[in-house]
């Protein structure tokens, strides 16, 4: 048994370590849907489970546009139909501006695939790595 399933044999009765067992497995099975999308699990309405995730991909996706308005900005049009599909891939790790930083890389590296001449390609490189400010020079002072 996984290490995920430890606390459920501690409960003593079998039947309900199965019963939590197979609880938790259809849960994780619901979370992957409503964060990544596809079909629902069974026993679940699909159109229930279909709404349900779209919500909660438009708040990945405000949400990260809040955090990160310059993203949105510099794809413009386009950060609708990306974020869509970078969101498919799964759930975000690390809070909304590690997942907003994930998402411009994604981004970056999908252009360069599969559409390098993209013209906002350059300017979200530019926002993932600023150019470092230049380096003050300390003059000495004699009094």
């Amino acid at each position: 048994m996984s290490e995920h399933f430890e606390y459920l044999v501690r409960a003593g009765d079998p039947e309900l370590v199965v019963a939590r067992a197979r609880l938790a497995r259809r849960q994780a099975e619901l979370l992957a849907v409503l964060v990544s999308g596809g079909p629902a699990p069974e026993g679940f309405d699909p159109e229930q489970v279909r709404v349900q995730t779209q919500g909660l991909l438009a708040k990945r996706r405000d949400t990260v546009a809040r955090v990160a308005p310059e993203v949105a900005r510099i794809l413009g049009d386009d950060y609708l139909p990306l974020f869509r599909r970078y969101a498919q891939q799964g759930p975000a790790v690390g809070g909304y501006r590690a997942d907003a930083r994930a998402f411009a890389e994604w981004a970056v590296d999908w252009a360069a695939v599969g559409a390098p001449h993209t013209p906002w390609r350059p300017a979200l490189e530019r926002w993932l790595r600023p150019a470092e400010p230049p380096r003050r020079r300390w003059r000495r002072f004699h009094g």
